[in-house]
């Protein structure tokens, strides 16, 4: 059983992507990529592969307290590198610290330092009133709002702390992969976590996704921990209930599909992992934690979400087919649960043409990274059906694939990031993917690449054709 990533599979990534990024200009050449981006996006392909080539093997033999304390001192390194580097180029390219289109982040900063000043003047109340009952968008904000009350305003506090909360992730990804796959898988995923650009780039911005993918990592660590110990320990059930209650106020719909998975994980996982009581009194929990969400007005959020799920998807594509001349895609209208479901372990795609769309442009490398790695996602989920493992793991199959569910059911479900609570746990499976090749399943590779080689050429297409 490998225990790190052979070069083979990232030469053959590293190359088809030259080799798909040249087609591509070719072939579409008088919407060729703007050559800023260019060092960007073949800079995240290429480090990413080699990098997890080169530390998976380099990493393979420490002991497991070295291993952890070098993960996570080099994923600080490197996201608060990112941090300097982002804020400097983004204050150079924009005019400000922020990302190009960063309406969300400006208004989160502005709403943090509104909640800062009513704190200081006691007029707490008025955020209470302005929020009303719209729990998923309180919590950042509020966030942002204490710990600008304690440092003041300025945007790069907030996110060393994000590089400091996504190093945390890296070693609690690598925690529930080694739990789960053993020791082997735990260290490859561990390092994917630490490179995959996707959650380095977040650490840069000012949204809340990083804050946001570390509560959910915590609760699928702590429920996970539940569910594989011996008896019930308190303080993981209630450090449990907390973070799970604090997700409401990040993203409610994704806080029902932890709660969730945690109820299929509990029904389905083997009797030899986790004992009947202590099953039971899982069940029990959730049930309760459901009954105070529904008598609550989060009940609300969650019903109306569940009622307007189809009529938000083709509003949401409406809206892409008819945007503002250069960013309308008149073939966005046709997009459908149907279309957007089997994508779903793929998706998104890279965008390698101008499409006047700076940060899809600037992150494609990035989104080819997924679709690359989710061949292993599907060397695992073989594995697991083929040998009937599949029940011991529950609870990772039941987030993904639920939270996946819900967004291809909504407007963005090829949007990078709202795939990003996802990525941790794509990342444990492919991890595992890693470790279950042989000379049988990798043959299956090359042309798996080919595969994503058209999807990507005909996603291009696509962002073209729908821009007339």
């Amino acid at each position: 059983m490998l225990n790190y990533l052979p070069k083979y599979y990232m030469s053959q990534a590293i190359g088809l992507f030259m080799i798909i990024f040249a087609a591509i200009s070719v072939l579409f050449i008088s919407n060729i990529l703007p050559l800023l981006w260019v060092f960007p996006v073949l800079f995240e392909v290429i480090a990413f592969f080699y990098f997890s080539a080169v530390y998976t093997r380099k990493w393979a033999n420490v002991s497991n307290v070295l291993y952890q304390k070098m993960l996570f001192l080099m994923a600080f390194a490197i996201r608060v590198a990112f941090v300097f580097i982002s804020y400097f180029f983004f204050d150079y390219m924009t005019g400000q610290p922020f990302e190009f289109e960063a309406g969300d982040a400006v208004g989160y900063h502005g709403e943090g330092a509104w909640v800062a000043g009513l704190l200081k003047d006691g007029k707490f109340d008025e955020y209470l009133e302005y929020i009303g009952t719209n729990y998923s968008d309180m919590g950042y904000p509020l966030y942002l709002g204490v710990l600008y009350s304690i440092v003041g305003d300025g945007v790069l506090i907030p996110r060393l702390i994000k590089a400091l909360l996504g190093a945390f992730t890296c070693v609690l990804v690598y925690r529930i992969a080694s739990r789960n796959f053993g020791e082997g898988a735990g260290r490859i995923a561990g390092i994917l976590a630490m490179l995959v650009p996707n959650l380095i780039y977040y650490c840069g911005l000012h949204l809340k996704e990083t804050e946001m993918v570390f509560l959910v990592v915590m609760f699928i660590n702590l429920a996970d921990t539940v569910l594989r110990a011996q008896r019930l320990n308190f303080k993981n059930v209630l450090l449990l209930c907390l973070v799970g209650a604090s997700l409401f106020f990040f993203r409610t719909v994704l806080a029902v599909c932890l709660w969730a998975s945690l109820f299929v994980a509990a029904f389905f996982i083997s009797s030899r992992i986790s004992g009947t009581g202590k099953k039971i009194g899982i069940v029990v929990l959730v049930l309760v934690a459901a009954g105070l969400i529904f008598i609550s007005s989060l009940g609300d959020n969650v019903q109306e979400y569940m009622d307007g799920s189809d009529r938000n998807l083709k509003k949401q594509m409406s809206n892409y087919a008819n945007r503002a001349a250069g960013k309308s895609n008149k073939l966005a209208q046709y997009g459908s649960k149907s279309v957007f479901l089997p994508l779903m372990l793929l998706a998104p795609f890279p965008t390698l043409v101008d499409t006047q769309q700076p940060n899809a442009m600037m992150m494609a490398g990035a989104f080819f990274t997924r679709n690359v790695y989710a061949f292993f996602v599907f060397v695992t989920l073989f594995v697991m059906y083929k040998r009937k493992l599949w029940r011991n793991h529950a609870l990772l199959l039941s987030i993904v694939f639920s939270y996946l569910f819900v967004l291809a059911s909504s407007g963005f479900a090829l949007s990078e990031r709202f795939h990003l609570p996802v990525v941790p746990f794509l990342l444990i499976l492919a991890s595992f993917g890693i470790t279950q090749m042989n000379s049988t399943n990798k043959k299956y590779y090359f042309p798996y690449l080919l595969f994503i080689a058209v999807l990507v050429i005909g996603w291009n297409w696509f962002k073209l054709a729908g821009r007339a």
